[in-house]
């Protein structure tokens, strides 16, 4: 089973121990980041607010439209946008035989059935579900019939502790060490053994603008970017902190295309040993970490 978030609403949850269904999250404010659209969400029967909600597969037609960083004026599902994906993959068995879960066959904004027996479950049309290939040659109603199946889901009342929770899964090496520098202390503690990053699971389609890697000195800064159907334009800006003076160093960009290897010199800094680093594209967190020079401990 999965379900996937912003980074922002990920650090929560694993800080908080469990996913909340969209009326409990309005209801405590706790929805850092709504990546859904809104328009969705209106014609989507209030009934299922009250669930959480899990998907069969990944990969999944909404996430297609929403993830990555794309320009404001690029985003589809009216602006909705999940700028830095995290996957939650959960053990299926210890859920989908839980008697409060229920399954829906297709996309619940779109009238899907829903059931909670194994009769129905047996009765899911599992070649359409987890259909990956290609949707070209098929009629327009057999396309929309395979990409209403992909969205079937797997929906829990109210909450789901995170018990079952395999792996946390991340797209790149740069949003791994930026999850892992936000988590709290003891939820990174808890949860490090099962954070993960990488494409090789195809869990993302990665085929829009983030960061892929960088490399932190005391005396530069280089991002690496993913080749982006999108690469721009992006309001780009960085600050650096120096941890031990406070001093805040900035740089910003309009028009900004993440095309190639950015590289920032250090040679302004007076305590370049130790720092914070965050980047933004359009306001949006795209990495933050920070660096130690280990040579300069004192022991």
């Amino acid at each position: 089973m999965f379900h996937f978030t912003d980074l922002s609403n990920a650090v929560k949850i694993l800080g908080d121990g469990h996913l909340l269904s969209r009326s409990e999250l309005e209801k405590t404010g706790g929805l850092a980041t709504d990546i859904a659209s809104q328009e969705i969400i209106a014609s989507t029967a209030l009934e299922w607010k009250d669930y959480v909600r899990l998907y069969f597969r990944p990969r999944t037609p909404m996430q297609y439209r929403n993830e990555g960083f794309r320009p404001v004026n690029q985003r589809e599902l009216g602006g909705a946008h999940c700028a830095v994906p995290i996957i939650f993959i959960f053990e299926a068995k210890q859920i989908l035989t839980d008697q409060a879960t229920c399954f829906s066959d297709g996309n619940l904004a779109a009238n899907a059935q829903v059931g909670d027996s194994s009769d129905f479950f047996l009765l899911l049309p599992f070649e359409k579900i987890y259909h990956n290939g290609s949707l070209w040659g098929l009629s327009e109603a057999q396309k929309r019939n395979i990409i209403f199946h992909r969205h079937a889901e797997v929906i829990v009342p109210k909450s789901l502790d995170l018990s079952s929770l395999k792996f946390i899964w991340c797209r790149s090496q740069a949003e791994f060490e930026t999850l892992i520098h936000l988590l709290p202390r003891k939820a990174c503690q808890k949860w490090l053994k099962k954070i993960g990053s990488g494409n090789r699971p195809l869990l993302f389609y990665a085929q829009w603008s983030f960061i892929e890697k960088t490399d932190l000195s005391n005396s530069t800064i280089s991002f690496t970017f993913n080749p982006s159907r999108t690469p721009g334009p992006f309001y780009a800006r960085i600050e650096l902190e120096e941890v031990k003076t406070k001093i805040v160093y900035s740089w910003r960009e309009d028009g900004f295309y993440t095309l190639d290897e950015q590289a920032f010199d250090l040679s302004n800094m007076t305590q370049p040993e130790h720092y914070i680093v965050k980047f933004w594209l359009d306001e949006q967190l795209a990495y933050q970490n920070s660096f130690l020079d280990e040579s300069e401990l004192p022991f």
